[in-house]
């Protein structure tokens, strides 16, 4: 759905390739959030969206590339991406992240303030 609102397409449609395992989706994952976070730090802020997306339309079931996504859509007021970037965040967090993760619920009750915050700007 994301893909489609930015124009970005996933390396599954370009390459349609398999993962044979989940352990190498989610170091696939981690390597493009940390691939991001570079692409930031060097102002190629376009090239990070498209590497945080990916992760956002894979269900990636840690906080990172939502709440950068969220931050810089808020900063350019892309209010209507922040609110399906986080409707994406509190998806994946209630129904896809493990119940015993300790982490969880904060996480997921920041996403739902801030949906809250966002709601009230639009």
């Amino acid at each position: 759905m994301l893909r489609k609102l930015f124009g970005i397409k996933s390396n599954n449609e370009s390459k349609k390739q398999n993962t044979p395992k989940k352990e190498s989706n989610f170091d696939t994952q981690v390597d493009r959030n940390l691939k991001g976070k570079e692409l930031e730090s060097q102002g190629k802020i376009d090239e990070a969206k498209e590497l945080y997306l990916q992760n956002v339309n894979e269900g990636f079931e840690g906080n990172h590339p939502y709440d950068r996504l969220a931050i810089m859509f808020r900063k350019e007021k892309a209010y209507d991406k922040e609110i399906e970037v986080l409707e994406k965040a509190i998806n994946v967090f209630e129904k896809k992240v493990n119940k015993q993760r300790a982490d969880r619920q904060p996480k997921l009750d920041r996403f739902k303030k801030r949906l809250e915050d966002v709601k009230e700007k639009v």
